[in-house]
């Protein structure tokens, strides 16, 4: 009786911590998606401030899941030239290409 109520809790814990974990992108594929991301937006948009401005990198702050395969990453976009912005990022998972950005917003610039 003992060993099925101690199997039964390994099993429940098990299941519980496996299928909630992996619900959001390490900061790595978080940081290179944005990247990816926002140097296309530039060369597509030319006049816009990603544009004008190449991206340098891009650093993560935070990564918090919004929703099931939806994450939102507060990012820190460094601009050749020296200027700083900070971005909202909402990034979403797609089943055979992986993490992808659904949508972003500039908060701050300097």
């Amino acid at each position: 009786m003992k060993f099925y109520l101690f199997f039964g809790l390994i099993l429940v814990f098990t299941l519980t911590t496996v299928s909630c974990g992996g619900r959001v992108p390490d900061a790595k594929t978080a940081q290179s998606v944005s990247t990816r991301y926002f140097s296309a937006y530039g060369k597509k948009y030319p006049e816009t401030t990603f544009g004008q401005k190449n991206v340098e990198m891009v650093k993560i702050n935070t990564i918090e899941e919004i929703s099931h395969n939806t994450a939102l990453a507060d990012t820190i976009v460094h601009f050749f030239n020296g200027h700083v912005g900070r971005a909202l990022v909402k990034m979403e998972k797609k089943f055979p290409g992986g993490w992808r950005v659904v949508s972003w917003e500039m908060l701050q610039y300097r």
